[in-house]
């Protein structure tokens, strides 16, 4: 490609994305913070988070990493679980909530203050899956939630600006995520089980929780606009990043949401809104043609595909979101998303099965119903990669939000690895290296056809703890668990993917 047509260049934000409980370590083990993944590793269900990748101590190190890349941007989070922990994970004696640790708070300042003395832009996530073991296993199915979680939200970021400001002499953060993938959260909790939980699975509760994740970020929205204008801090950019997929009713129909108000429809106007959204969605998906990976298990994933969009149409009734209507007609903002942020990975649902494998299991469940969706149900390395997808959904979203700047919160691909090193390739035979080649081309192809991107995170900078698992890899940066966390240019199959990504943004850069 003539590095001329694709040239990409600042502002736009060049990263990597981690989540806090994924990569700092240090949680759920004997006097540490415990969150609602705590009993499940008791009961060794999971593996055990550990040290998971050791950011909490290797930040400095990592930061400056990513300034030797070339990266000008950063995504991290702030985990509420650690900043409020609780007694050992209970709730007070006296039925409040436990107070903050300021010593941790503390600690999160001079992360994002190294953060940007290293050049980097922060990208802040306020909450990402988990929350304090205090709340107890299903706090997003309760209203009582929202007081608790705006008290972490306006201390949080209260804090942590006065300090970048006062302390260091340094600017505050620019850019929220106030929930990650709300979508994703409410899907792995209450219709799948991927995720703990202990209450009741099926649609009522995924509703439940979908309300109050959506009604959070309402509340943290406004607090967090409040908060700037109080204190002077400037511009502040707030959103949420959702999982992407082609099932309109797991991704688009919360955005659609979302921006009822600022387009000017009223809550009477909901259920057609919604339906007419779902239309365009679908006529705009089936016009971009974009080529899904065929076969035996192609054809099953898009019969479920079809069930779940027609049972989307038949339940879909805007009663079951009464409490973010509530929040969304009461706000004292309209407009409640100043970008649109998303995870891109694999969101094509026909993709959804696999032929049977038996070689990749890690099973805590022995049933034999959870032995065959593991043969069938593709996993993490089983994701297809299809950048023109990725074009789709950054261009279709913007234009629907009438040009509104887009941010690809999320963006990789994994490789098998089980933590003693042993491992497996990807059945594409897919290294990271042509994986980042594909898709930062893509992401010069969408700025070139003037869609208003305004960064790309990359999942993610170092192997992590993925969800109960080390086995997905998804790093630039390589670990060897059975050594410790360091972090490792040259990965088990000879590829160098951090060097990749530098040399592909000096690629993009020049003019």
């Amino acid at each position: 490609m003539a590095n001329s047509e694709f040239a990409i260049r600042p502002p736009f934000l060049w990263g990597v994305a981690t989540s806090a409980f994924q990569s700092e370590g240090g949680y759920n083990g004997p006097g540490e913070p415990q969150n609602n993944w705590a009993a499940a590793e008791a009961r060794c269900d999971v593996a055990a988070s550990g040290n998971a990748a050791g950011f909490w101590t290797n930040y400095a190190a990592d930061f400056a990493h990513c300034r030797t890349m070339g990266l000008n941007a950063f995504r991290l989070g702030i985990e509420w679980s650690r900043v409020q922990p609780g007694n050992d994970g209970h709730v007070a004696e006296s039925g409040t909530p436990p107070p903050f640790d300021m010593q941790a708070l503390d600690r999160y300042v001079e992360i994002v203050a190294a953060c940007r003395r290293h050049g980097l832009e922060p990208v802040l996530t306020l909450h990402h899956f988990v929350h304090p073991a205090w709340l107890g296993s299903d706090p997003w199915l309760d209203s009582a939630v929202q007081e608790p979680f705006a008290a972490f939200v306006t201390t949080t970021v209260t804090h942590l600006n006065d300090a970048l400001v006062r302390i260091h002499g340094l600017e505050p953060v620019r850019y929220y995520l106030t929930i990650n993938e709300p979508n994703t959260l409410a899907i792995n909790t209450y219709i799948g089980n991927q995720f703990p939980g202990e209450a009741r699975r099926g649609f009522a509760n995924f509703c439940r929780a979908t309300n109050q994740l959506l009604v959070a970020h309402i509340a943290a929205y406004n607090t967090i606009h409040d908060l700037h204008a109080a204190h002077g801090w400037g511009e502040a950019r707030v959103s949420l990043n959702n999982y992407c997929s082609d099932l309109y009713w797991s991704d688009k129909v919360l955005l659609d949401l979302l921006g009822l108000r600022e387009r000017g429809l009223m809550r009477a106007d909901t259920d057609p809104y919604i339906a007419r959204k779902n239309a365009e969605f679908q006529a705009a998906l089936e016009s971009a043609k974009i080529p899904l990976y065929r076969g035996v298990t192609y054809y099953l994933g898009s019969l479920m595909k079809r069930f779940f969009e027609e049972a989307g149409r038949r339940l879909f009734n805007a009663r079951h979101f009464g409490a973010l209507l509530d929040a969304l007609f009461s706000s004292p903002r309209a407009r409640v998303l100043d970008y649109l942020a998303i995870d891109y990975y694999d969101p094509f649902l026909a993709h959804v099965f696999r032929l049977p494998a038996l070689w990749d299991h890690e099973l805590k469940n022995k049933t034999f119903r959870a032995w065959v969706e593991a043969s069938i149900v593709s996993k993490w390395w089983d994701w297809r990669v299809l950048p023109r997808g990725l074009h789709f959904f950054c261009g279709y979203y913007s234009r629907d939000f009438e040009g509104r700047e887009v941010l690809i919160a999320e963006n990789g691909m994994a490789l098998r690895r089980r933590p003693d090193n042993h491992h497996t390739h990807r059945r594409d035979r897919f290294t990271r290296s042509k994986f980042l080649r594909l898709h930062v081309h893509e992401v010069a192809r969408i700025v070139a056809d003037g869609i208003p991107l305004i960064g790309y995170m990359h999942w993610s900078l170092f192997d992590n703890y993925e969800w109960g698992s080390f086995t997905p890899r998804f790093g630039l940066l390589s670990l060897d668990y059975t050594r410790d966390t360091g972090r490792l240019v040259e990965d088990h199959l000879g590829d160098r993917p951090s060097e990749t990504y530098a040399a592909l943004l000096r690629e993009v850069k020049l003019s």
